[in-house]
């Protein structure tokens, strides 16, 4: 009886000792996992095309082709605006305030030695359309550092004309880069948001090296409705995760703390 009840008493604390070894090892093993997801972040090399459309809202834009494009952009129109450049993508929008146009241009510097197309200025145009006259409302225009930048253009992946919060006016995100002498790495961002009559800028420098990423942000940007801020951050993610922006670590950390400068690892 001594007997029987001692091997069910030996039986029991061996069976809760393997027990909180198996839950201490899965704990580990998630510590673990943990720790290298943090570490690690998967970057997807995606190829940013010239070709690549806005997105948008097509309850109140829409994307003209290049039939519209040229029956509505004559030559003097397109003169009283400012563009000397081809257009080669422009929309429509319409909202409680108005009728807009967004137009896009750049200009050809060459080709590579890879026979890429390369860009050496980029000009944009918003303007409002009151009874078919035309009137300059912002304009984008910036062009290549020829000391060190190869390219430029507009990133229209990371672009979006939408009513971010639902006030009934159409709000953009345009986004443009730079491609340095080493594509991305080093290369310049620009993120242009509008709302109502403003223009918001967040300006970032690509590095490989922490102390040369540098992001400055206009401290209005923090003004902005969330649903607006929010829609930023994720499209900073992306660029991020696409491996077309190396921001600071902690950049997001950062910002919600109102930062107006970010830089460093």
């Amino acid at each position: 009886m001594y007997s029987l009840s001692m091997n069910r008493f030996i039986f029991f604390i061996v069976f809760f000792a393997l027990l909180s070894c198996g839950k201490q090892s899965q704990k580990s093993k998630n510590n673990v996992d943990q720790q290298v997801a943090k570490q690690e972040t998967p970057i997807i090399q995606i190829d940013l095309k010239r070709s690549d459309s806005i997105s948008i809202d097509t309850e109140l834009a829409s994307k003209l082709s290049k039939k519209e494009i040229s029956s509505i952009f004559t030559r003097r129109k397109e003169n009283q605006v400012g563009i000397s450049n081809t257009i080669y993508q422009a929309y429509s929008y319409k909202d409680k305030s108005g009728e807009y146009f967004l137009v896009l241009t750049d200009h050809m510097k060459g080709l590579n030695d890879e026979k890429d197309t390369l860009y050496d200025n980029i000009y944009a145009v918003n303007v409002t359309n009151k009874n078919n006259q035309f009137k300059k409302r912002s304009t984008i225009q910036d062009k290549i550092d020829e000391d060190w930048e190869t390219s430029i253009g507009f990133w229209n992946r990371y672009s979006e004309i939408s009513d971010f919060d639902n006030d009934g006016l159409v709000d953009l995100i345009v986004v443009y880069g730079t491609m340095g002498q080493d594509m991305h790495t080093d290369g310049r961002v620009r993120i242009l948001t509008y709302h109502g009559k403003k223009r918001i800028t967040i300006k970032h420098q690509n590095s490989d090296f922490g102390d040369g990423r540098v992001t400055q942000i206009n401290s209005k940007f923090y003004l902005l409705p969330t649903p607006i801020q929010q829609k930023v951050k994720e499209k900073i993610r992306l660029m991020i995760r696409n491996g077309h922006a190396v921001f600071s670590q902690d950049w997001e950390k950062k910002m919600k703390k109102e930062a107006v400068r970010i830089e460093g690892e």
